[in-house]
């Protein structure tokens, strides 16, 4: 077209959309990833569930390789070996009772106190020679353990 002039200052004001567009989008994925990490990241929760696991597994431990019935046969050295093979920071306590309620043995890691902090409670059941026993599997972390 002929005769016709540009608009005055359209080139400045497509660079200044163009920017305020940048810094629209840039403002959104800041407040995006701050939303996910305040939301997403929860460590008290991580090791309340990381120790419920480590119970888990102990017990799966002492159920399978028959340490639980070795209790009544070598007082609970067999048992007190797999509570030491767990990590330094936690504390566990494993009670063997009888279907009566009557304690057999009382297990517990060396070096560790009475629970202070969130504690997981495990209980299970397994039978030794015709009779029906009940376990406590009892975990913690250790509050003098950094970590």
């Amino acid at each position: 077209m002929k005769g016709t002039t540009p608009r005055h200052g359209s080139r400045e004001r497509r660079g200044f959309v163009i920017t305020l567009d940048a810094i629209a989008a840039l403002s959104l994925l800041l407040l995006s990833l701050y939303f996910v990490q305040s939301t997403s990241f929860n460590p008290v929760m991580l090791k309340g569930t990381a120790l419920k696991q480590l119970s888990l597994d102990t017990m799966t431990v002492l159920e399978k390789s028959g340490r639980l019935s070795d209790v009544f046969y070598l007082n609970g050295t067999s048992a007190s070996e797999v509570l030491q093979a767990t990590p330094e920071q936690v504390c566990m306590e494993l009670t063997v009772a009888e279907e009566n309620g009557s304690v057999v043995a009382v297990i517990g890691k060396p070096g560790c106190g009475a629970p202070v902090s969130e504690t997981q409670v495990l209980y299970g059941m397994f039978r030794s020679g015709g009779v029906v026993f009940s376990t406590t599997l009892q975990s913690w972390y250790n509050q003098e353990v950094p970590g």
